[in-house]
This record gives structure tokens, sequence and C-alpha cells, in this order.
């Protein structure tokens, strides 16, 4: 690995209901002669927080991140690769919780104000695409850009299905704490789960984030992400709701598509109640990111940087 580059895997930040795992990605020249590692301030570098999607984890963007260090002329990038709560080595919320969108928005912000991050850049896939809006409605003066890849904002409900929801949230929860957790003989038993879910995934990408989710016990394997991640949130926000978060954005956002979204109705009424966004339109799946589109994906984020520099 060039010396140019800091890379850690394995870091953690303290916020409100726990500690908050990362890796660390220095990127482009360091400080030089007396440069601290562990400071992970951004000082004159951008910061860059990635944020991984639903039971992913921040290996998620490692092929993107290993590829920028090809880049001989990179100004020099802090990135931040966030475990979400219940998720990786984050964390897990207290008996009785559920895993909401805001409360995921809530701990990066308070991840950003305990790294007293001053000029924040989102980069988000699918739940993280998400979670980023929140972030940036709460944060209006610190994010200067979002990279949205295969979602912009959250899973809306109509208001009038709002008991349902309710009902479906408790009945989930009380029939889930009946369950005993999967327990996998091997690592590739794990890894062959992964490869069966409905998120399709090719098995060099899935790789990566099993072997970060893997947790070895007696008999065999478990997985370190929290189960209650799968519940159903008690609540949804509204469509309404969300257009008057991606209203607000006055930051610029590049909106980062695979084949199934390119034509989405719903994602792109969103996009157009955004008045800087621009569409990548990529030929792949859900996590293009992390397959045949990686150099494609950390272009877009580096340009999204070079707007505001």
């Amino acid at each position: 690995m060039p010396n140019k580059t800091l890379w850690q895997e394995y870091c953690w930040q303290n916020v409100a209901q726990g500690p908050m795992s990362y890796q660390f990605w220095e990127l482009g020249e360091v400080n030089g002669a007396g440069h601290d590692p562990e400071d992970h301030t951004s000082g004159s570098a951008a910061a860059v927080i990635a944020l991984h999607g639903w039971l992913d984890n921040s290996a998620s963007f490692t092929p993107m991140l290993e590829h920028l260090l090809s880049q001989s002329d990179l100004t020099r990038v802090n990135v931040y690769a966030l475990d979400f709560a219940g998720h990786g080595h984050s964390f897990h919320r207290p008996q009785g919780c559920f895993y909401t969108i805001w409360d995921y928005a809530i701990d990066v912000v308070q991840f950003i104000q305990a790294k007293e991050l001053h000029e924040v850049w989102l980069l988000g896939h699918s739940m993280g695409a998400c979670v980023a809006p929140l972030i940036a409605a709460m944060l209006p003066a610190k994010v200067q850009g979002i990279c949205a890849i295969e979602g912009l904002g959250p899973v809306t409900t109509v208001a009038s299905e709002t008991p349902r929801q309710l009902q479906k949230a408790i009945v989930r929860q009380g029939q889930q704490q009946q369950r005993a957790s999967n327990v996998f003989a091997t690592a590739e038993d794990a890894l062959l789960a992964r490869l069966g879910s409905k998120m399709t995934l090719q098995e060099p990408a899935a790789r990566l984030l099993v072997e970060r989710n893997l947790l070895a016990k007696e008999g065999g394997f478990v997985w370190r992400s929290d189960r209650r991640v799968t519940l159903p949130s008690p609540v949804r926000y509204s469509e309404d709701q969300i257009w008057a978060v991606l209203d607000g954005l006055s930051m610029p956002v590049t909106l980062v598509v695979g084949d199934a979204l390119q034509q989405d109705v719903g994602l792109s009424k969103r996009a157009k109640r955004i008045p800087h966004i621009q569409w990548r339109r990529l030929s792949g799946g859900h996590h293009l990111h992390m397959e045949n589109q990686v150099s494609a994906c950390a272009d877009a984020i580096i340009e999204l940087l070079t707007i505001n520099s």
C-alpha cells in the first residue's frame, strides 16, 4: 500500500448510545513529519462520511477506496466509513429499542460533532443514501454535497397506513424474540447464506461484507449485526415529509443509479425536488459500487468534492 495513504480498519468514536465503529482512510498526501496517525480530525483535508446499506457494513466502500489509492494526483481527503448502529463492529441499541432511520441520522450527526468536522461530504449507498438527506437537513451549514448511490431519502408510508405499521412492528418484534440466532458451522457457510439472500451480490463483494460481520463463538460463527435491524420501524415518514427535506437541500447532489432504478417514477419525482442535482445512470446491480462500476462511483464523489474546492 502506498506510503502516502493511511488506512485504519478498526476505529471507534463514542456517540450518545455507544461506540460507533468506522474505518479511516486518509487519501492523498498526509501532513508529513510529525503527523499523528491517531488524529482523525480533518484539518485542511476534505471530510467524506461514507454510509453503507442495510445489513451491509463499512467494507461496502473498500473497493471504491482501494481504487482511489491508485490516483496519483488525488487531493487530500479523509474518509470516515462508518458502521451504522447494529451493523459491523458498532454498538447495538438498548433492549426494546427499534432501529429507526432518524436514529441512524442522529448517530451520524453526533459522530460529526464529536470529530469537530466543519465541512463534510456525504457518500451513501442504499440505506446510507436514505439517511444522507436527513443528516443534511440537520446540518445544512456543514454538509457541502451528497453522493447518493441507489437511493434518495427513506422509504415512506401514507398516513392511513400508520396503525398497520405500528401493529406490524410489534408483532414482528414478538416473533423474533421467540427465535434463536443462526449459527454457521464455518465462515464459508455464512458466505453462502449471504450469497443466497434476496439482495444479489457477487462473491468478492459478499466476502468483504461477511468478513467484517462475522463473530466466532463456540460451535461456529454468528453475525455481528443486531438481528433487530431487520424489524420494521413502528413509524415511517410520509412522502410529503421527505419532499420537504429534499426541497431544503441547497448543496449539490449526485444521484448514481443502476439498471433497476433508472426509470423509477418515485425516485425521479424526488430528484426533481432538489435544485442542484446531477444523475449518473450506470449499468449494474444494486451493489454496482462494489462490483462493475467501482471506478465510476469513485469518480462521482471526487467530482463532487471539486465543485466547492
